[in-house]
């Protein structure tokens, strides 16, 4: 329910308590009033105008005897209820015309005005997780207009959310429920609402300098998808965007529905590329993937090597290999040599892509890269 919904429930609650004349030591009115001073401190604050003006009503009688009739009580109480109602239904009023302002803001930007605060309720429930990520990842998507990922991590959220609900409402620790429902509302409208946008106003802006732009390129075999999407991960934690990226397995930086592999892949050979060769037995058996290791050898592109734990290095098609074998790389086998030549992996780009990532997310970032590939 929604807070326009929530307050029109508390007014219509007050019609009932007149009906019934109760006073103001009746148990359904004692409820009703503090339901109604919840709601105006979650909508309004602990100190605001609203409450201490809510909380100014009177309703009981100022003066009265032992022998004072019950109905002079109800009649105080009734008058008192009839003042709220006006006050709350003024509160009302305002929130919707709020509501109206807002519908004609789109869902992109409700998501800018938004985001602050949508960020502060999850990260003072939790500050760990992958939610964390994903709140960056989103961050990163509004700064650079990028509407594939401002989806996908908006539905991360959404799904966060619902494998979190109960957890929530169960917590004893959390006292900003209400604030947690409007989140997820917030989270679904503007999801349900952002395909309306139109993008493209921004995309001219920022094609302008992506051809002089760096791009990754993750060389793979589909059948080593958890050690690409462990490293893609890692990728978006450091800063690497969207488009700054292609890594076919993954929803936010495939080859276009529309466009063949290779054409593609030809296309973005014309920007400065870096490859990261994830090699597997699987890979060296596999005709695409050394169509793509051709392809970096003809560019002369910069790579890296990274290999999978269970790679055979005796492998004869290893050596006959376009690229040089035996330069430095990474085996992500878990271990102190691995953490090390992933944190160098990440200051070379770092540098390339004009980044910055303080030393306490890189540590979170790492650990988590190193519980992903040994899971």
């Amino acid at each position: 329910m929604n807070k326009i919904d929530k307050l029109k429930s508390i007014i219509g609650e007050i019609d009932q308590l007149i009906l019934k004349r109760v006073t103001s030591s009746s148990p359904e009115f004692l409820a009703w009033k503090s339901k109604a001073e919840r709601f105006l401190i979650n909508e309004y604050g602990a100190e605001s105008y609203e409450i201490d003006e809510f909380k100014e009503q009177q309703y009981d009688l100022s003066v009265y005897a032992l022998n004072t009739p019950k109905s002079d009580f109800c009649d105080a109480c009734i008058s008192g209820l009839k003042r709220a109602k006006a006050i709350l239904s003024t509160y009302l009023e305002e929130l919707e015309e709020s509501k109206n302002d807002l519908n004609k803001i789109n869902a992109y930007d409700k998501l800018k005005y938004e985001f602050r605060g949508i960020k502060t309720v999850i990260e003072n429930y939790t500050k760990g997780g992958f939610v964390t990520n994903d709140l960056y990842s989103l961050e990163q998507g509004i700064r650079t207009n990028d509407k594939d990922k401002i989806k996908y991590f908006l539905l991360r959220l959404l799904d966060w959310y619902t494998e979190n609900w109960m957890d929530i409402c169960d917590n004893k620790f959390v006292i900003n429920y209400d604030d947690h429902e409007k989140n997820r509302e917030l989270i679904k409208e503007i999801y349900e609402g952002i395909d309306e946008v139109d993008f493209s106003q921004f995309i001219d802006r920022n094609d302008c300098n992506r051809k002089s732009e760096p791009v990754i390129f993750l060389s793979h075999s589909s059948t080593d998808k958890k050690y690409g999407n462990a490293l893609e991960k890692l990728l978006s934690g450091i800063g690497i965007e969207g488009d700054q990226l292609i890594y076919t397995s993954h929803p936010l930086h495939k080859i276009p529905l529309d466009q063949n592999i290779y054409e593609y892949l030809r296309n973005s050979f014309s920007r400065k590329i870096f490859v990261i060769v994830l090699w597997s037995d699987e890979y060296l058996n596999s005709p695409a993937c050394l169509n793509e290791m051709g392809a970096v050898w003809v560019t002369q592109s910069d790579y890296t090597n990274i290999y999978v734990p269970s790679f055979n290095f005796k492998n004869p098609k290893y050596a006959q290999c376009a690229v040089d074998t035996n330069r430095m790389g990474a085996i992500l086998d878990g271990s102190d040599k691995c953490k090390a030549s992933i944190t160098e992996l990440k200051d070379k780009l770092i540098k390339m892509f004009d980044l910055s990532v303080d030393e306490k997310r890189w540590i979170y970032i790492l650990d988590q890269f190193m519980m992903d590939i040994s899971n």
